[in-house]
Order: structure tokens, then C-alpha cells, then sequence
């Protein structure tokens, strides 16, 4: 699909078969709806989303796709979240896998899923939780070691403190480095990244 968006209003669309839904209001979802809980059906290919202020890029969109957000100049993955409430940045991932799993993908005035139809919202991830590589934590601080098996968040007011992650996971300062900054000093004085998931052992 080619979308040209001019910042008048005045729009001409020329769509395939897998459609971008635009205009929907999050808002107006019920939060206690009775659909049947489902994954995200993506395309098996990229579609050509052009805009006045964006340029043309290939972006990916689940067919199922029922709510779209247009990302401003300064969002990050943890603004979007925060703005709606209503998705973790896992899901923002995996509805819009070229974002990547640090979420540096993002591009402003480019429009991202934001709901697919029988989504139901886990609740906001907390500072202090933990995952497997398997539950796809999002986003990962750059730069963490590929053989990473636990990880940690760190919420926006920098909860847990990176001394709390290295007494309550009983690791030392210089494992926790190695893991998160392999290419940096292992006695270096680093910290764990607000609204990033840190690795916690490997």
C-alpha cells in the first residue's frame, strides 16, 4: 500500500488487501471485551507507507491490526506505552518488528499498530519483574551479550537501583558489566537504563 499524506488534509490512498486502518479510536475499545484472545497475523511482506513529513518507508503491520498511533518527534517505545496504557512494549514490538527490540526503529510521522483485534492487556510491566529470552523482553538495553538468559526492568523513576539488581540477584558489579557492557571496562561504573530490560545472567 502507498499512503501520500499532505499536512493540509488532503490525502490519496491506493491500497492492496492488507489495509492500514488509520483512523480508529483506541478510546472506544471496551476494556472488558468478549474476544477471544489471539496472536497478531503479520504479512509476509512489508508494505510502502509514503508520507509529506516521513519520506517512503516498508513497514509491516499485522493484518488484524484495529488501532494506529502516528509517532512524534520524541517518542520512545516507553511514551507510547505510557500514553495509552493499554499495550506493553513487547506487543509494540511484536506488531511492529522493525522498530527492533531496543525500539531505535521508531520513526517519527510514521504510524504504529497499537492494538490487534482479541488483544487483552496483561497489565504495565513493573520495575523489578523478570523474563526469559523466550517471553521477549522489550526493550533490551544495546549491546547485551546474545547468550542472555534472564532479564530484569528498570522502571522510569530507575526502580530497582542497580545495586538492588546485584544484591537480589546475588551477582557482582563485574558480571552484571560483562553481561550488559561486554565491550566496556567489567569494573566501569555503569547503570541500568530507564524503561530498558537489563541482563541479569547468561
Amino acid at each position: 500500500m502507498v499512503s501520500f499524506i499532505f499536512p493540509v488534509g488532503i490525502a490519496l490512498l491506493a491500497s492492496h488487501a492488507a489495509a492500514i486502518p488509520f483512523s480508529f479510536d483506541l478510546h472506544s475499545l471496551h476494556p472488558h471485551s468478549s474476544l477471544i484472545s489471539r496472536q497478531e497475523q503479520m504479512p509476509p511482506a512489508c508494505t510502502e507507507y509514503c508520507s509529506v513529513l516521513s519520506g517512503c518507508v516498508c513497514i509491516r503491520r499485522p493484518t488484524n491490526c484495529v488501532a494506529n498511533y502516528t509517532v512524534q518527534s520524541g517518542d520512545n517505545c516507553g511514551t507510547i506505552v505510557d500514553k495509552y496504557n493499554n499495550f506493553t512494549a513487547t506487543e509494540l514490538y511484536k506488531w511492529n518488528p522493525e522498530i527492533g527490540q531496543q525500539c531505535f526503529g521508531l520513526q517519527a510521522y510514521v504510524p504504529v499498530c497499537i492494538m490487534v483485534s482479541g488483544y487483552k492487556y496483561p497489565g504495565p510491566v513493573k520495575g523489578g519483574d523478570i523474563k526469559t529470552p523466550e517471553q521477549t523482553p522489550i526493550p533490551t538495553q544495546p549491546g547485551i551479550v546474545s547468550n542472555c538468559t534472564k532479564f530484569e526492568y528498570t522502571d522510569k523513576q530507575g526502580i530497582p537501583t542497580l545495586a538492588t539488581i546485584l544484591s537480589t540477584n546475588k551477582i557482582t558489579k563485574q558480571q552484571w558489566n560483562r553481561w550488559n557492557f561486554p565491550s566496556q571496562d567489567s569494573n566501569g561504573d555503569y547503570f541500568a537504563w530507564a524503561q530498558f530490560w537489563s541482563c541479569i545472567a547468561a
